[in-house]
């Protein structure tokens, strides 16, 4: 089990990372804007996918919930996104390598404040299944607006150059 985390959070960096770099050449404007999608544009997109992971990474690690809502914009800039994402994409890493026991249960609050339990592996999944869901709002808003992103997605990690 801890093989495949390994390489879906390191898939998770490695698309993030290529997405990113795709885009670094866009302003905020251009990237923040509204395009109805559930939160809103490009931009606020990938601010709600660094909310969820640090809310699932503060969760599992013990720590108090590091924001109010996941609607919440820690990032104002594509260079404080990008420094952001790199930092949290490495402690996600960091933190499944060092596990050992993804069969746990979790128990946590979720953002109403009602008690759960999950097993980890399942956390885990959903964390990256809501990575691949809200990329998939990112590259519909790119080529709704003709911009270039890379294809693949986990298959393209999988066949990336060595």
């Amino acid at each position: 089990m801890k093989t495949l985390f390994m390489e879906q959070a390191d898939a998770n960096r490695y698309i993030n990372r290529t997405w990113l770099d795709a885009l670094a050449h866009l302003p905020l404007a251009e990237l923040d804007r509204p395009q109805g999608a559930f939160f809103a544009s490009i931009f606020g997109t990938w601010n709600h996918l660094l909310v969820g992971d640090r809310i699932w990474l503060a969760r599992i690690q013990g720590r108090p919930r590091p924001y109010p809502s996941l609607r919440h914009r820690p990032c104002d800039s594509p260079q404080s996104l990008r420094r952001e994402r790199e930092a949290t994409d490495d402690e996600l890493i960091r933190w499944v390598a060092g596990e050992a026991n993804f069969a746990q249960d979790l128990v946590y609050e979720n953002m109403e404040g009602q008690p759960n339990r999950t097993p980890l592996y399942q956390v885990l999944a959903h964390l990256f299944a809501h990575q691949a869901h809200h990329r998939g709002h990112i590259s519909q808003m790119c080529h709704e607006r003709k911009i270039p992103i890379p294809d693949g997605g986990l298959i393209g990690y999988y066949r990336r150059p060595a």
